[in-house]
């Protein structure tokens, strides 16, 4: 009886070899539900790797023999492609191979990548350039002018002559915006609208304007304006520094016009260290006789209007050798265009004058 009992439990153990456990048939079970061929060779790959010695590995490793060169061939030439050949024959055939390959293709994506990365870094510093180029106009056009105005020869000459002697005055006064003149006045009306970020709104829509006046007597150049009306060092200020000015609240008034002055200064001192400081008197800013209407409704107010006029504040006055140079603001009651800006007069010695006068 009790070898016939310990037959009968050897009998059963051989059987149940003969069945799959159910860990291998979990194992298994993701190839036989497989969506698509791609899913099922994953599926397959990850039994072997679980159940080396399953029930079905016999067959699926022959599956997986069969299909390798294929799979190869068709995956070679993508990383995608070469990473899911790896993963299903990590020691196969091809691996060195596409191990290879990969790392081929990986460098060379990053290479890509990298440069992508440059060109937005490139794109980047382009538009911080264009921004901070947009904020630095005013202060361009204003030290450009500077420049040009202090530089002209022949002060006190025809107008005609003085462009002739002096190319950079020429060419700077005759590019756009094109000059209107009359027989006693030329003026160039430059502007630039911008936006001011507000804590709490969206942005405030703000404009700028230069304009830019040569006055003759008698045909001759006599005196050169910047002027900024809408109190301009204000609209300045808020162009550069990206900062709402409240015009009617004294301190910020002054900061803006304090800040004008540290750039006006120091720039004709640069370019005339012989300036000497002078004391001067506030002299009304007329307007220009020149329309801008066909420039827009806010060009023209760049030109005022002919009410009463209110004498600006003479902030700083400097004098290199026939040339006055003023700096002045609109004073606080100033209802009209409210004039910021600065001029060069021509104030010939009383000795030259007199030459001229005999000429």
């Amino acid at each position: 009886m009790r070898r016939l009992a310990f037959a009968l439990v050897l009998a059963t153990l051989a059987g149940c070899s003969a069945f799959a456990s159910k860990a291998d048939y979990r194992a298994y079970r993701p190839v036989e539900r497989a969506e698509d061929a791609r899913a099922r060779t994953r599926a397959m790959a990850a039994y072997l790797r679980a159940q080396p010695e399953g029930q079905w590995a016999g067959d699926v490793r022959a599956e997986l023999a069969a299909s390798e060169v294929a799979l190869f061939d068709e995956n070679k030439s993508t990383r995608d492609g070469l990473a899911f050949y790896l993963e299903v024959y990590p020691e196969g055939q091809y691996a060195a191979q596409a191990r290879q390959r990969l790392d081929a293709l990986e460098s060379v994506q990053a290479n890509r990548s990298s440069e992508q990365e440059t060109a937005r870094e490139v794109q980047r510093e382009r538009r911080e350039d264009q921004l901070a180029a947009r904020r630095q106009w005013a202060t361009n056009a204003v030290g450009y002018w500077t420049r040009i105005l202090l530089g002209v020869d022949r002060w006190g000459s025809p107008i005609g002559e003085v462009a002739e002697a002096n190319e950079d005055f020429d060419e700077a006064f005759g590019a756009a915006p094109r000059p209107r003149c009359t027989t006693e006045e030329c003026a160039k009306l430059y502007e630039l609208t911008f936006a001011i970020p507000v804590p709490g709104q969206t942005r405030i829509e703000r404009t700028i304007r230069l304009l830019l006046r040569l006055r003759m007597s008698e045909g001759k150049l006599v005196r050169a304006e910047m002027l900024m009306p809408d109190r301009g060092f204000s609209r300045w200020y808020e162009l550069e520094n990206e900062t709402f000015v409240i015009d009617q609240d004294p301190e910020q008034r002054q900061a803006t016009i304090d800040w004008a002055l540290e750039r006006l200064i120091p720039a004709v001192r640069e370019l005339a260290p012989d300036a000497q400081g002078i004391d001067v008197v506030p002299e009304p800013i007329d307007p220009p006789a020149i329309d801008f209407e066909d420039e827009g409704e806010e060009a023209s107010a760049a030109s005022g209007d002919e009410g009463a006029l209110v004498l600006p504040l003479a902030l700083q006055g400097l004098r290199v050798g026939d040339l006055r140079i003023v700096v002045f603001a609109a004073a606080d009651d100033d209802e009209g265009p409210a004039y910021d800006g600065f001029y060069v007069q021509h104030e010939p010695s009383e000795a030259a004058a007199a030459g001229d006068d005999e000429e």
